[in-house]
């Protein structure tokens, strides 16, 4: 028998609304999900998401990204950036087909931003750091802050069946394409675009006359319970990192409950 699950220490990083934001504080509440909520960052000062998690009792923070745009920040002063700022911007995956001193300037005011993130983050140690709706690229900087060798240390939802549909629609790029199946995914971060090591999926049907709205709806609820279960799951050290032969890391769900639970949670989306 395992020993009785310890807390995550999680941190919460939004930019909006905030609904898996309060689908995790409510399992929560709920005593399903072993974990605890430090603080909850946005990029947007009017996120409601902040007022939810203030309702809570959890604490909150903002980062105005748009403080280090061109406008308001004309030149970046790379004094301010960390030592391994060369090295970022050879490793960066994130910035495509734009002149090479255009990249570098993106980079380095995105790393401004998020040295803000860190500083608030660092006294709290977190042990997770959740992205959820947080609509803001992500550097080389902060995920390597935050993932080590043996541990990923950064986890996302979303909004399509990963490898297809990156980006920021998953939702409209799945509608689109005419799919008869969407979905969503929970996934660790590396240094791309939604290329992180798969944790699980859930998928649901698309049927004739559906709207966006309607799946949107429909892959929502998903989000909510499989997200928190992921963030659950670690918690309970029930998520393992393998490597195959090429390299390429691959999760490991090991609790004997996930195929019941990815059963009940199809079962639900699929009824009508």
């Amino acid at each position: 028998m395992k020993p009785k699950t310890k807390k995550l220490k999680l941190a919460v990083l939004i930019s909006g609304g905030g609904t898996n934001l309060q689908a995790m504080v409510d399992q929560i509440e709920a005593g399903k999900l072993d974990a605890e909520i430090n603080l909850v960052v946005s990029n947007n000062p009017g996120a409601y998401g902040l007022t939810r998690a203030q309702k809570h009792g959890i604490p909150t923070a903002v980062v105005d990204y748009s403080k280090y745009g061109k406008k308001l920040f004309p030149k970046v002063d790379e004094r301010e950036l960390p030592s391994q700022f060369p090295e970022l911007v050879k490793r960066q995956r994130i910035f495509h087909g734009l002149p090479p001193e255009e990249i570098r300037d993106r980079l380095a005011r995105l790393v401004l931003a998020e040295q803000e993130i860190i500083e608030l983050l660092n006294p709290l140690a977190p042990e997770l750091i959740c992205l959820a709706g947080f609509m803001r690229l992500i550097s080389p900087y902060f995920i390597g802050h935050y993932n080590r060798e043996d541990r990923y240390g950064i986890m996302n939802i979303h909004p399509a069946l990963l490898p297809a549909f990156p980006g920021t629609d998953g939702y409209g790029d799945t509608f689109g394409y005419g799919c008869r199946f969407g979905g969503i995914t929970v996934h660790f971060v590396d240094e791309g675009e939604d290329t992180g090591p798969i944790i699980a999926q859930a998928t649901y049907p698309i049927w004739p006359g559906d709207t966006l709205d309607v799946i949107r709806k429909r892959g929502l609820e998903l989000e909510y319970a499989l997200y928190s279960q992921c963030i659950q799951w670690m918690a309970q050290e029930d998520l393992q990192v393998d490597y195959g032969k090429d390299g390429r890391p691959q999760v490991r769900i090991l609790d004997p409950e996930y195929p019941r639970f990815l059963e009940q949670l199809t079962q639900k989306a699929f009824a009508r």
